[in-house]
Order: C-alpha cells, then structure tokens, then sequence
C-alpha cells in the first residue's frame, strides 16, 4: 500500500498540537482587556486607579558614613499628590537634607519639589510642585476600621525601580517602632507587602484603592515586614501643616476635626470664633462646591483664598442642611499685631521651658528648629557650640521677613548662642529679649555667617 504524504500546513500543525485557541495576532483586542477577564482582578483596578496620583522622588544629600564628610549619596523615595495644585506628601526622611528635590510624576513629567514643611515625630513632610495643569489625586479612605488579614497593595520606588507594586495583608496594628534609639513611631501599620528602601513615602492601598496608610520603614535583616504610617493620622499632620502655611484666613476662624465613626469620615466644627451661622457640631460639606471629607480637605479648600473673597459653606446641622459665607481677612494670617516679645510669648506659651521652646520659637519667631550637627556648626566656626537648623519658616512671621530659609541654622539670638533647646530657652526668658522689638540674630548659611533683625512686633503687617 502506497502511502500518501503530505506537508502540513502552518495552521493544521497548530490545530493538531491544540494551541490554536490561544493565539492572538497582533493588532486584535486580546481577551485580558475585557472587564470581565479574570485577569482584571481588584488588585489590578485598585493599582490603575491610584498610581497616576505617585511620584517618585529623587536627590543628593550628604552621606552618613562616618569617613565620607563632603560626600553625596542618591537619596530615593515616593509621595503621593494629596491635591491637584501640587501638594504632596511624602516621609520627612525622604527629603531630609536634600539640596534639589527631583519629583517625577507618572507620565515621566520632571518637577522640582520645594520643601514646604516637615514633622520629625511622625516622619511626615509636604512639598509642593508647581504643575503646568491640575494633576490626579490619591482617593484616601480611613485607617479606623482596618482589618488584620485584610489584602493591602504597596506603590513606590524601591531601589530606584519607578512604580513598583507589591501585594499583601495587614500583619497586624497599633505598632509602636523604635527606630534610633531615642525616638519611636507610634501607633503603625504592619504588613507583609514587600516594602524596600525607596518605598517610603509611597502609598499602602486597600483592595478598592483607597489609601490607608504611607509606608514609613522597614525592619531591616527582616522579611515580610514592613510598617505605614495611618492615613488618618497621615492627613491631620498634612491639614496642620497646610494651616501653618496659609497666607491669609477667613476672617472669623473655624477650626474643624476630622470624625470617623464606623468607617465614616466627616469634618465637624469644633469652634467658630462668634461666627453667626456656623456653630459647634455642625458637619461642614462642601466649600465652593468641593466636597469635604476630612480636615484636609477643608484646610487645602482654603489655602488659596485671596483678600477678600468669600466662599459658599454648605453645612449640616442634625437633619438639615444649610449654607452660609466665609469672607477672607484682607491682611495675611497671624499679623497685625503690636507689642513686645514678651507680650507675645506670654499669651503663647508662657514661661518657656526646654522641652516647649521649639513651639515657642515657631509662634513667636515662624520658626520650625530641630537640633543641627554640632560636629557640622564647629567645623564652619569654632567660635559656636552647635545650633538649631530651621526645617520651615511661617509665612508673613518675623523670620520670613527676616528672610531665613529652610537649611539655614540659627546660631545666636541677642547676645547668646543657641546650640540647643535649653539655650534657646533660656533667651527666650530673658528680659532682654521680652524688652526687644527687633532683636538681633545670627545664622549660619552653608559655611558663612549672617546677622539680622526679627521685626516681632510691626504693627499693620
């Protein structure tokens, strides 16, 4: 019997090795992009919808390896855009001593960031880019009703590779995580997601994509763990810090809390400073049309307010719904006041101890401290101790227009030096500063030293 060979055919070989039904050719909309695949789970609609709204931030400080004084090392991490003008909040030690703060926003764009505040206590710092047009926000849902074993998703920038996602569970809650031997972090989230150096300041997602938490350390020779800062406390630091900054207040102020009852988020009035409509308990919900949720966002609906503007407030007072006006002061938050130091510490703090001078020097100077490297200060002058390096200035305070800037280093206040907190104290007690309207200053900028003048008390500014 003669046999009959033939050559199969490219599409006969296919069928006979039953491959045929995965093939896509290229061109044709393939299966994975149906909303009904399994492919599109939660974790891969929760990454779509939050990611446009992480950046990844770059920049040179100086190393901390004893041996390398002088040297730089790459410095890496992300943040997330917190509102559309650009607003973002990151890790306090991701922008830490960082000359030139490099943010890139998730199609690629390069912005400079600018350091706008920090809080050493909660490792939290917000920045601010200056946008060409509005950018996307991260949605944030509330840490008081987290779940152990619940899926949480981690965004960032570990080890320099952009946008990098990992998935896990909350491990457990309420951590508190010492991390230098003097200072701890209180009250964190612990999850098996991978988190790496270069994570920080990224956001911790839960399965609708709604951030919880911004992932803050590492356990370091550990696998599996990792530990986030609590959304809830995450954005009251962010609204405080926003406040601070706020050029000019509505000209009865209301300050506001963030409630959450039963994985419910909302803004109640706490005080309104005689305002006519507005009264304790009532639930602010909206302003100018944006809808409040938390704290933030009503101290973010009026950062930009200009001189006189008013701005609609809808409001709810048990079952009913109101609205009434906010009017803007027309001189800019915190002036117009006339007086000496004393005067002005005493309303503020009092007698000003150690462990309040840092609050001290920020409500009477604008001044954020903390303690600089004294190592650093000898180094530039053998004739000071140390000092106290300013991580922000207030602005229209004494020390805006005095023209001090965050990295700069305060040395000296009248005649004494200030190389710690207890120095600064200690001036601040002095009848000669609670005598002064201007009292002298020195700083240390980089190497050099300058002198100046704190206006405390100009009247009308």
């Amino acid at each position: 019997m003669k046999l009959s060979i033939k050559k199969l055919t490219w599409r006969q070989r296919v069928l006979r090795l039953g491959l045929g039904a995965s093939l896509t050719l290229c061109g044709q909309a393939t299966w994975a992009e149906s909303p009904t695949s399994l492919r599109v789970t939660p974790t891969v609609l929760a990454i779509k919808q939050a990611e446009p709204a992480v950046v990844n931030i770059e920049g040179n400080k100086p190393s901390s390896t004893a041996g390398n004084e002088g040297q730089q090392v790459n410095g890496m991490g992300a943040g997330v855009i917190i509102d559309s003008r650009g607003y973002i909040l990151t890790n306090q030690h991701v922008v830490q001593d960082v000359s030139r703060i490099e943010v890139t926003l998730h199609d690629g764009t390069q912005l400079i960031g600018q350091l706008i505040d920090r809080d050493p206590d909660t490792d939290l710092a917000l920045i601010k880019v200056e946008p060409k047009q509005p950018l996307p926000t991260i949605r944030c849902g509330t840490s008081s009703d987290l779940l152990r074993g619940e899926p949480v998703i981690a965004i960032g920038n570990p080890f320099g590779y952009h946008h990098t996602v990992t998935e896990g569970i909350i491990s457990a809650l309420h951590r508190d995580i010492p991390v230098n031997g003097i200072q701890e972090y209180p009250d964190l989230i612990q999850t098996d997601a991978s988190i790496n150096p270069g994570n920080s300041g990224g956001p911790l997602l839960n399965a609708e994509g709604l951030m919880i938490g911004i992932n803050a350390a590492v356990r370091i020779g550990a696998q599996g763990i990792g530990f986030a800062i609590p959304v809830d406390r995450a954005t009251d630091i962010a609204a405080r810090m926003i406040a601070e900054h706020r050029r000019y207040a509505p000209e009865k102020l209301i300050s506001v809390e963030t409630v959450y009852e039963s994985g419910n988020v909302k803004t109640r009035v706490i005080s309104s400073s005689g305002h006519e409509d507005l009264g304790r308990g009532d639930v602010i919900k909206s302003i100018n049309g944006k809808t409040i949720q938390n704290r933030l966002d009503y101290e973010l609906a009026l950062v930009d307010l200009a001189p006189g503007r008013e701005v609609k407030v809808v409001f709810q007072r048990g079952d009913e719904e109101a609205s009434t006006q906010l009017r803007c002061a027309s001189s800019p938050a915190g002036t117009g006041t006339s007086g000496t130091a004393t005067q002005l510490v005493s309303s503020s703090v009092g007698k000003v101890t150690a462990a309040s001078s840092a609050e001290a020097a920020y409500r009477l100077l604008g001044l954020r401290l903390e303690p600089a490297d004294p190592a650093k200060v000898r180094a530039a002058d053998p004739n000071y101790k140390g000092g106290l390096k300013v991580v922000s200035v207030r602005p229209s305070s004494p020390a805006f227009y005095a023209q001090l800037k965050p990295g700069d280093t305060l040395v000296g206040l009248l005649d004494w030096q200030t190389p710690d907190w207890s120095d600064l104290a200690y001036v601040f007690n002095s009848s000669e500063l609670k005598s002064s309207k201007s009292p002298k200053f020195h700083i240390m900028r980089g190497r050099e030293l300058f002198w100046g003048n704190f206006e405390i008390a100009t009247p009308g500014r």
